[in-house]
């Protein structure tokens, strides 16, 4: 098993290399209608979208992969797959929803303290003048590890590949790019007590994303931090802090760096029936960059069924919430 997992590594890291030298054969910038947040994808734990988002500490699947890797030590063999039911408004969704209507968000599978995951993060296209247009659409495949530094500290890692593919259209000329490139993400958790767990991760550092006749790009650097506490065996509460340093502005306020707060509680009914609410925002006294979300999970036989609603402003100028629901299956394989 050793020598397995030695060659896996080293298969992994012969990758990671030929990216990052092929990235410096690049040649100009990329468009100016490129997403800021072409590699954000959808936060797959439906429990944690419940939860106001916070599952750094909290998550229990293979979604371990998009918070903290370290997570994922211990547990059994499961799969997971997530979709996004519904937006709505529609008319607001079409210009809010990175995914262009696509409901399947995330596929993985988790065991022995590893993990594979599929993980669509952007379907877009936005438009300019004179008849330019970008269409970018990104994939991440993701490889994670788990192990247990000493008996209250856990470590993990997640070895990205970013596949993505990208058409520009100015007027009557048209190109078309591909893209490869990788990321690492790395997490630790630290249980103090039973009932009380810390936990940090930082994601895409380093990271390079080589686009074909483009300069090299770099997905957002995502730090988290965070804690769980268990005020009795039915009450969890969580809380953590994420902050986004994107490589290019935000088109609604010109921010490169976003940070967002968020906090939920889950209330266990006979470790059956599981009922959540959250708060999620940039400025959680401003309503207009807060968000709301609540959902149910159902737990029998080693099989997790969770629903979640959200609702929120989002950035463009409007006077109506965004809703979005969502729906999750957890099963062994």
């Amino acid at each position: 098993m050793t020598k397995f997992f030695f060659t896996l590594f080293r298969s992994s890291f012969a990758l990671i290399l030929f990216l990052l030298l092929s990235s410096f054969s690049a040649a100009e910038q990329l468009p100016d209608l490129f997403p800021y947040n072409a590699y954000d994808g959808y936060n797959p734990s439906v429990r944690s979208l419940a939860m106001g988002g916070a599952g750094l500490c909290s998550t229990r699947d293979a979604s371990a992969v998009y918070f903290n890797p370290a997570g994922l030590f211990g547990g059994d063999n499961m799969s997971l797959i997530s979709l996004k039911v519904r937006q709505t408004p529609k008319e607001l969704s079409g210009q809010y929803d990175i995914l262009s209507g696509r409901s399947l968000t995330f596929l993985g599978f988790r065991g022995g303290g590893m993990a594979i995951a599929w993980q669509p993060l952007s379907n877009m296209i936005s438009i300019g003048t004179a008849g330019s247009s970008v269409e970018v659409k990104v994939n991440k495949f993701t490889m994670s590890f788990s192990n247990n530094v000493s008996g209250a500290v856990n470590f993990g890692m997640n070895i990205n590949y970013f596949s993505g593919y990208m058409g520009v259209t100015d007027g009557a000329a048209a190109k078309i790019s591909d893209a490869n490139g990788y990321g690492i993400d790395w997490g630790l958790t630290y249980r103090a007590h039973p009932n009380i767990t810390f936990a940090t991760s930082l994601f895409n550092s380093p990271s390079s994303i080589s686009w074909g006749g483009y300069d090299a790009d770099k997905p957002p650097v995502i730090a988290r931090t965070g804690a769980r506490v268990k005020l009795s065996h039915l009450l969890t509460v969580s809380a953590e802090s994420e902050n986004r340093k994107y490589s290019r502005a935000r088109e609604a306020d010109g921010k490169k760096t976003v940070k967002i707060f968020h906090a939920g509680l889950e209330q266990s009914l006979a470790d059956i029936i599981y009922l959540r609410g959250g708060i999620f925002g940039e400025d959680l006294s401003d309503n207009n960059k807060t968000g709301y979300s609540a959902g149910i999970g159902w737990y029998q036989d080693k099989v997790n069924v969770d629903i979640s609603w959200q609702k929120e402003y989002p950035l463009l100028s409007y006077d109506e919430y965004l809703e979005t629901f969502s729906f999750s299956v957890n099963s062994p394989f």
